[in-house]
């Protein structure tokens, strides 16, 4: 495998340079422009006594210079004439100082001044000391202990730019990059222009690493525009924006450089993933080609899984990024399509597990939060999944979805008040987004708003027609198709829907794990409202048949049938699902042909909740992230109640 094409970009991010004479090289404070010296005068007037001068009075003078740290003591006299009165004390109106008492004040005055000059010139000698203590420790590896002195340094002289620099390196390795950043800012406001641009690249690291990479992006495509031989810039601020979910700024910032893409194999590979990501497969193959043809190459698997991923080719992208992963685990957000990959074909809890290894590897991974997350909220584990929506929120502040999904995890874990302002600040900036005005409307009900949860509601209906997908298959509303079907058991034949009865057609076949996954669920629905509703299965055709394409799930529970070639075939495997899944309702099959499953876009498995009068009132696949057990409970007791 070539190096130098891992993780390019991330390759890039983990070069966090530091200034000239950092800790690799300690910075010093002469190389850098000081504040000029200001000067601080305190004067005293030293009494006069009977044993003392009797005309002069004395002004000391502290000079402070801020830069050296030192401390000058200047004496000087000044003329009588200038100098004011000084009248003997009147015994009747005050009380005279003895000549004893008058020196030993006179001392006291002196030493207090001494005390502070020396006090203002051990603050600019501890200063230093910290931050040569700083930079040592530093050298060392105690970045822990570096970042305190650095602290205590700056404590008593913030405008060391040096030291902020430091700072921030030394934060930027504990991995506290929020902190890191204010340090960052206020040195680049302080240093000299020479070092601000590798300050600013340090800057935009900090923000790459925290994963804010909405402000990331800006800077380096400044420091690439200012110097465009920098193709490490291009290359972190091209991921920062595909990360945001925008290839064709990342296009933008690489495509000028596609003459260079040949010979710079990192930049070829970035690029042809931005024209995968921005749907330009024609672009991608002919600048990915010479990668593609190395079938050894961790980076030509991943770009071919991401080609097939991208055209919906699931099963294909899953093999071809799992090739990559044993070549290369390291990759970057290899384990994150392949988890989504995983979702596609059926394996919620194989694409959990690549999720999570993405994020211990990277945790800015924008698809690993949302989709962890989404999979954790259909499990009710709603702090777990706040945790990772708060993260995919920060990548992608744009991202309404992701906004949403962190609402029903608020309002899962019981913090209204929270989800309120999340949901207000959606429909702010998205007044059409009908999901958000629902879950609105629900808010506003519990709080008894009743006006304004009529007024969202309302405005949840409007809206909700425009987001709902077009699918095949019958819609909500019309009349679904009939179908005279062979009963599994039994003999004889069954005609689906039932005439005059409210219907719950159930599609799916055995070697589809979603289906295995929901059945729990429809069973114990249909015990609930057995004599009220019919649920029925129609067995179809095999979603994942030996020989042609494996889901993980079933290699994992070891489940393997091959297409049936014969209805004889075809009905045992439907008497063995309604066997080993223990299903409380009847089962009919559907022809060779596939009909009914063609009717309906039943295929790989799917839910129908069909009315007396034999219309469609809902429709759901059975995929774990899409399927909603409770809105099927309310359809099904609905069309229940209306019968």
């Amino acid at each position: 495998m070539n190096n130098d094409l891992q993780n390019p970009a991330q390759r890039q991010a983990s070069r966090h340079n530091a200034l000239p004479n950092s800790p690799r090289k300690p910075l010093r404070r002469k190389n850098f422009t000081t504040k000029p010296e200001k000067w601080l005068f305190l004067s005293t007037r030293v009494l006069k006594t009977k044993d003392r001068l009797s005309k002069n009075t004395r002004i000391s003078r502290v000079r402070y210079c801020q830069f050296s740290g030192s401390v000058a003591l200047l004496s000087g006299s000044v003329s009588p004439k200038s100098a004011p009165p000084n009248p003997r004390p009147d015994p009747k109106t005050s009380h005279a100082k003895t000549p004893t008492a008058q020196r030993l004040y006179d001392a006291g005055v002196r030493l207090a001044w001494l005390a502070l000059c020396f006090a203002v010139y051990a603050l600019g000698q501890d200063a230093a000391a910290l931050y040569r203590q700083g930079v040592d420790l530093q050298q060392k590896g105690d970045l822990a202990s570096a970042a305190d002195a650095y602290r205590r340094s700056l404590a008593a002289d913030a405008s060391n730019v040096a030291a902020l620099s430091n700072l921030g390196a030394a934060l930027v390795g504990l991995g506290r990059f929020d902190e890191a950043i204010p340090a960052y800012l206020k040195a680049i406001d302080g240093a000299p222009e020479q070092y601000r641009s590798l300050l600013k690249r340090n800057l935009a690291l900090a923000y790459y690493k925290s994963g804010r990479m909405s402000d990331a992006a800006p800077i380096l495509v400044a420091l690439h525009q200012a110097d465009p031989a920098n193709h490490g810039a291009a290359l972190l601020a091209a991921d920062c924006f595909l990360q945001l979910g925008e290839p064709e700024k990342a296009l933008a910032v690489l495509e000028p450089l596609a003459g260079a893409a040949e010979p710079d194999k990192a930049l070829a590979y970035v690029l042809g993933i931005a024209y995968l990501k921005a749907g330009k497969t024609a672009e991608a193959q002919r600048i990915l080609d010479p990668i593609l043809r190395d079938d050894s190459s961790a980076e030509g698997q991943y770009a071919l899984g991401m080609a097939m991923f991208t055209s919906g080719d699931y099963p294909s992208a899953l093999n071809a990024l799992r090739r990559a992963i044993e070549l290369n685990p390291e990759l970057s957000h290899v384990q994150s399509y392949y988890g989504q990959a995983l979702i596609f074909t059926g394996d919620p809890d194989g694409a959990l597990a690549a999720f999570q290894k993405q994020l211990a590897s990277d945790a800015n991974d924008y698809e690993a939060n949302f989709f962890s997350a989404s999979i954790l909220l259909k499990r009710t584990k709603y702090t777990e999944a706040e945790l990772l929506l708060r993260r995919a929120v920060l990548l992608r502040p744009a991202a309404s979805g992701a906004r949403l999904a962190l609402a029903d995890a608020l309002i899962g874990e019981g913090k209204t008040k929270d989800a309120r302002a999340q949901l207000e600040s959606i429909v702010r900036e998205w007044p059409e987004f009908g999901a958000a005005h629902g879950r609105l409307a629900g808010i506003y009900k519990t709080a008894g708003l009743a006006a304004d949860s009529a007024h969202e509601q309302a405005l949840a209906l409007k809206y909700s027609v425009k987001e709902t997908p077009v699918e095949a298959g019958p819609k909500v509303g019309t009349a679904a198709p009939v179908f005279v079907l062979a009963k599994s058991e039994g003999g004889g034949t069954s005609r689906v829907p039932a005439q005059g009865k409210p219907t719950v057609l159930v599609f799916g076949s055995y070697s589809c794990p979603n289906f295995r996954k929901a059945s729990p669920v429809l069973n114990d629905l249909a015990q609930k409202l057995a004599g009220q509703v019919s649920f029925v299965q129609v067995y179809i055709r095999e979603a994942h048949a030996a020989g042609q394409w494996q889901s993980t799930v079933n290699e994992r529970e070891s489940v393997e049938l091959a297409m049936p070639s014969s209805m004889d075939e075809k009905n045992g495997y439907a008497q063995m699902c309604s066997r080993k899944l223990h299903l409380r309702f009847p089962a009919v099959v559907d022809g060779l042909d596939n009909a009914a499953e063609k009717a309906y876009a039943a295929w790989p498995s799917h839910v129908y909740v069909i009315a007396a009068d034999g219309k469609v009132r809902y429709s759901s696949v059975l995929i774990e992230e899409e399927f909603d057990a409770k809105a099927l409970e309310l359809a099904v007791r609905a069309v229940a109640a209306r019968h």
